[in-house]
Formats: structure tokens, sequence, C-alpha cells
């Protein structure tokens, strides 16, 4: 049900406003999933070539998600 009394300009704002609030968390998100990641490489040394394999470890690290191979 709609309600009359709340202005659609505000329903605007408010989803840009939540938009918003999304990009951030999720910005945040990949700065922590960055620096783990960097953090895992130089755990072993330095040494290149696992970019992806360290990045995906830091995604399951910080997010706590599981993914299935």
């Amino acid at each position: 049900m709609i309600d009359p009394k709340i202005d659609t300009r505000q329903k605007l704002i408010h989803s840009e406003q939540s938009e918003s609030l999304i990009d951030t968390a999720v910005a945040l998100a990949d700065s922590a999933v960055q620096t783990r990641a960097y953090e895992l490489y130089e755990l072993r040394g330095k040494t290149d070539g696992r970019a992806e394999q360290d990045w995906y470890k830091a995604e399951n690290d910080i997010r706590g998600t599981r993914k299935q191979a």
C-alpha cells in the first residue's frame, strides 16, 4: 500500500542514500580484502604468480564465505 503522505522526492533521496551506503560498504570490504591479500603475499615471501589465489583466500578470510570449486 502506498502512503500518500510520503513525498516521492523523499523516497528518491532515501534510495540514493541507501545506494551510497551500499557503495561505501562494498568499497570498505574490497579495501579489507586487498589488504589481506597483500598480507598473504608477504607471508609467502613476496613471491609472484599467486595473486588470484591470494585474493580469493582473502575474500574467504574477510567475508567468511566459502567458494565451491
